[in-house]
């Protein structure tokens, strides 16, 4: 059920085309796509085999920046991988 996100949006006063929910689980996939509001899935060793439909991007997990610039980020997740799950 989408109404512990729904709650939490209307009680800090945030608007759903804004934010962005993250996820483990196809249940929480669920209830984040009833919301609305994108997900995002980081697959955990209990879910992996679980069906994220409806999710915008999954990924394996949310990963470090390499803080001294000469490492392979990969994957990573940042503010503007977020930007871009965010509506227009």
């Amino acid at each position: 059920a989408p109404d512990v996100y729904l709650m939490a949006v209307e009680e800090m006063g945030l608007e759903k085309g804004r934010c962005v929910i993250v996820e483990d689980s196809h249940i929480g996939v669920g209830a984040a796509v009833a919301s609305g509001i994108s997900c995002i899935v980081t697959k955990s060793s209990y879910t992996a085999e679980e069906d994220f439909t409806g999710a915008k991007m999954i990924v394996e997990e949310l990963g470090d920046c390499d803080d001294d610039g000469g490492g392979d980020d990969g994957d990573v997740v940042t503010l503007e991988t977020l930007s871009g799950l965010l509506e227009s």
